[in-house]
């Protein structure tokens, strides 16, 4: 009896001492899995963001791309011809922590405290010709000394020509994206398409975005400090200094999209002009940064 009583209890503690090591190698592969997940993420939303700053003011081989405008377009309203013309003059656009309710163009509600962002260029690609046009797309036609922004539909209006003053000037398409994240921590690129804006979410999991952008302050296609105002800024102060942003700086705090079972993420995040910030959940979390030149700017600006 005494024997078997011991077989018993030594059956209890294999038994629990192999459940233990289950359950702790189905931890750590929950926690290995989310890590991958949100790792991919964040490189990939900092690896898209970094290319879509570069091209930022690509509009093909245009040396001067001001209208002369003196104010920023509203970027939900003003999408005809007339106000895309003008919103060339300032490749970026961007909203700073904005406040609780407050909504994309498409109605979507914003992260409250979180940054939104607005791209505008043209296509890398182009055409020599208006045959397949989409009516209601906006396209630019450019030489280095003249541009027309239309829309397919007033194909006519793209009269340019090469130097050989025969062949069709190039033809690109023009982008105007904007980026943020919903309140339900969704981060979306919203695309005008066709005169209109089309929303496409990118990634699941952000916890906040925020923007910094670098102003040259001298005219050398640097960012720069001039008297007491700093080189990089939380917003522009005006639309001068909307023209003069030559590089920005990027964070995105993402969690992974479920909880990873007993883990308290007991960290503080401090970026951009956030401090202190913690959360009491059992999510995992990393912190992505990344500084983009807009090269098409700051290139213009040296005079190269």
């Amino acid at each position: 009896m005494v024997e078997l009583l011991i077989a018993v209890a030594l059956g209890i503690v294999l038994s629990w001492a192999i459940l233990d090591v289950t359950l702790n190698s189905s931890r750590i592969s929950r926690e290995l899995e989310l890590s991958s997940e949100m790792v991919e993420n964040g490189r990939y939303l900092t690896k898209l963001l970094s290319g879509e700053l570069q091209l930022a003011g690509f509009y093909g081989r245009l040396e001067n791309y001001s209208s002369g405008a003196t104010a920023q377009p509203n970027q939900c309203t003003d999408l005809n011809t007339a106000d895309l013309i003008n919103g060339m003059t300032f490749p970026l656009w961007g909203a700073d922590n904005v406040t609780a309710g407050a909504t994309a163009c498409n109605g979507d509600v914003l992260l409250t405290g979180s940054d939104i962002l607005l791209i505008r260029r043209v296509d890398t690609t182009s055409v020599n010709s208006t045959a397949g046009l989409r009516a209601n797309q906006h396209y630019l036609q450019e030489t280095v000394t003249a541009s027309v922004l239309d829309t397919g539909a007033n194909s006519a209006n793209f009269t340019l020509l090469e130097k050989d003053d025969t062949t069709v000037a190039a033809i690109r398409e023009y982008h105007q994206d904007i980026y943020y994240v919903d309140d339900d921590n969704v981060f979306n690129r919203l695309s005008l398409i066709n005169g209109a804006y089309s929303p496409e979410p990118l990634v699941e999991g952000v916890d906040d975005f925020q923007v910094v952008y670098g102003i040259d302050r001298s005219g050398d296609g640097i960012a720069n400090a001039e008297g007491g105002n700093p080189a990089f800024v939380e917003i522009p102060a005006s639309a001068a200094e909307w023209e003069d942003v030559v590089s920005v700086k990027i964070f995105l705090l993402l969690s992974s999209t479920h909880n990873a079972p007993g883990l308290n993420d007991a960290k503080t995040y401090s970026y951009a002009d956030k401090a202190g910030i913690t959360f009491s959940d059992s999510k995992k979390r990393r912190l992505f940064s990344s500084v983009a030149r807009l090269t098409n700017v700051s290139i213009k600006r040296t005079g190269l």
